[in-house]
């Protein structure tokens, strides 16, 4: 048996996968949410991309069976792709069923080719050996168009994503400098693969000669980008973080991740609520530790691993979110700074100016000024 460079290049890209899987799932310490998702991406990458070369080789011949099992895997690859990137920019993300509605596309291909899969090899076998005849070899014009709009509508919401998260840390960029450039490298990589599929759809699937390998082709390189920055780069499965050394300052720890996600819950649930403790400017973290009735050094490590900030920064994001709508109300646009100040829980202009600049990166008359432009 022979194999083409091509079809040498997907095994080995399929084989690296596997290899990534294994790793991450018994070996890598990470963000667990984030080492499923990207789990689940890989998975949907190297199942695609073996499929993929069975059937543009022509060895699928031999597993008649194994046909068109990779078709309703390609409605996958948009939406693990977006939930890796959702779960690795979001610092409290929580998974919601209502994210499985992102499944359907994949259901309704699966229940539409189960006709097709119950079919006996013989018949599988002459439908496979008709398509290869042809010239687009394993592309069907409808599922191919489903496919490319699929994959470009959830690359948007990346974008999307990623330019929220550029927002809205602009002070934790340098922390996250390697986050933040593997993002670029990974949006890279995606771009390339469904510009020639969006190409190849515009000028009539005349851009390739076989359009099916090209994208096979292009989903083994993103595997092997993602193979190659985890190997530099395994930081990567801990998403965003803001100081480098709190893996190291609480490695001693014994919290649980289920403890940890419940004093979150509860100081989230406890900040927000209708009493808005925030906007007291005497509020302190053992008074908030001894509410919640956990130790202050359990408390702070949760802020910290989980939010990425101190206390103090914690409470004034919130803070700064009650100034930014003041600052642009028309009922308050004849309140001084100061006293917007005292009203979003500060207790003097000076912390209020500085804590602005720290979060939005400008002075709150810069600010008011863009919403002004902006308006």
């Amino acid at each position: 048996m022979t194999f083409s460079i091509s079809e040498l290049f997907g095994i080995i890209s399929s084989f690296l996968g596997i290899l990534l899987i294994a790793i991450i799932l018994s070996k890598a310490k990470s963000k667990s949410i984030i080492k499923y998702s990207l789990v689940f991406l890989l998975s949907v990458l190297t199942l695609i991309v073996f499929f993929g070369v069975l059937n543009y080789s022509g060895k699928t011949s031999m597993f008649p069976h194994l046909f068109r099992i990779d078709s309703p895997i390609h409605y996958l690859l948009g939406p693990a792709a977006y939930f890796y990137t959702l779960t690795s920019l979001k610092k409290e993300f929580k998974f919601r069923w209502l994210y499985l509605l992102n499944l359907l596309p994949f259901i309704a291909n699966t229940i539409n080719f189960m006709p097709f899969y119950l079919t006996n090899a013989a018949d599988k076998l002459i439908y496979y050996n008709e398509l290869m005849a042809t010239k687009l070899t394993m592309v069907t014009h409808i599922q191919y168009l489903l496919k490319t709009i699929s994959v470009w509508c959830y690359f948007l919401a990346q974008l999307y994503l990623f330019y929220k998260y550029l927002l809205k840390n602009s002070t934790d960029i340098k922390h996250n400098k390697n986050l933040s450039s593997w993002f670029i490298v990974f949006f890279g990589s995606q771009f390339l693969c469904y510009f020639g599929i969006a190409l190849d759809q515009l000028t009539g699937l005349e851009t390739f000669q076989d359009p099916y390998k090209y994208s096979i082709n292009m989903l083994s390189i993103m595997l092997q980008t993602i193979g190659i920055a985890l190997l530099f780069f395994p930081k990567l499965l801990y998403g965003i973080y803001t100081k480098k050394n709190n893996q190291k300052k609480y490695s001693h720890s014994k919290l649980s991740d289920d403890t940890k996600e419940q004093i979150l819950e509860a100081l989230q649930n406890y900040i927000k609520s209708d009493q808005k403790p925030y906007l007291n400017p005497k509020i302190s973290l053992t008074a908030v530790a001894k509410d919640l009735n956990v130790s202050n050094r359990r408390l702070s490590q949760v802020i910290n691993e989980k939010k990425g900030i101190n206390f103090n920064d914690y409470l004034n994001s919130m803070r700064i979110e009650v100034a930014k709508q003041l600052l642009i109300s028309e009922a308050y646009k004849k309140l001084t700074i100061e006293t917007i100040a005292l009203k979003s829980g500060f207790n003097s202009k000076s912390a209020f100016y500085t804590a602005f600049k720290k979060h939005i990166g400008l002075t709150p008359k810069q600010f008011i000024n863009s919403s002004k432009k902006s308006s």
